[in-house]
């Protein structure tokens, strides 16, 4: 009986998914945020694909598979400290999944935890060749070598996401925050209108004073 109730729990909760996108095709504009919107008058205008919920703000939707939207039908994809949780192998066709239902000229704008930040370094687990290997501040816990619970499965620098980015269809792609693979900062000036983003110099008194970047940032332009 339990296991009747899930499978009806699931198709229901599919149902109501499909119904939530079609409805989103009658916007205008549609401005897709990966995972749970954060409180704040920034994430006003987007949609949320949430792993849990289903209200008014967000659709039940897993990000890593692909969007049941048409092609060239959304104007902003953003994705804010969601794609560290991800098997980087999988990015790339997630990727080009939001490059596919982008419009042309629409924006993909990723930020990701940079690891060359002090702030990551200093809280991050370290083994004996002082290689990274869990991050407590990311969720999840670290059993039996390897990250369990959700928590940051990677970590981020700016060759690792360039990597990813280049192995997909985005050709047009700006990176303003990170640190070189020389460990120096980058912050070019970011045009919040195409997303907030948190955790920056700007909006983040850690990495204030000095003025460096805490995030990875980088758009992806259609």
């Amino acid at each position: 009986m339990k296991l009747i109730r899930t499978i009806v729990g699931n198709l229901q909760a599919f149902s109501r998914s499909e119904a939530s996108f079609k409805r989103l095709l009658k916007q205008k504009r549609i401005y897709l945020y990966a995972g749970d919107l954060p409180e704040g008058a920034h994430y006003d205008n987007y949609i949320g694909l949430s792993p849990s919920q289903s209200n008014q703000r967000h659709i039940l939707h897993d990000v890593t598979t692909s969007l049941p939207l048409p092609d060239a039908c959304v104007d902003i994809y953003q994705s804010e400290d969601v794609f560290e949780h991800i098997e980087p192998t999988l990015l790339p066709a997630l990727v080009d999944d939001i490059y596919r239902v982008l419009k042309p000229g629409g924006i993909f704008r990723l930020s990701v935890p940079d690891y060359r930040c002090d702030v990551f370094q200093a809280r991050t687990v370290k083994d004996e060749r002082d290689e990274l290997i869990f991050d407590p501040g990311g969720g999840g816990s670290y059993e039996d070598g390897k990250v369990v619970g959700g928590g940051h499965i990677w970590f981020p620098k700016y060759e690792s996401v360039k990597a990813v980015i280049d192995a997909t269809r985005f050709t047009d792609v700006t990176f303003y925050h990170y640190y070189d693979p020389a460990g120096r900062p980058i912050t070019k000036p970011i045009d919040y209108s195409f997303g907030y983003v948190m955790r920056t110099p700007d909006h983040d008194i850690r990495v204030r004073d000095p003025y460096r970047p805490m995030s990875i940032v980088l758009d992806c332009r259609k």
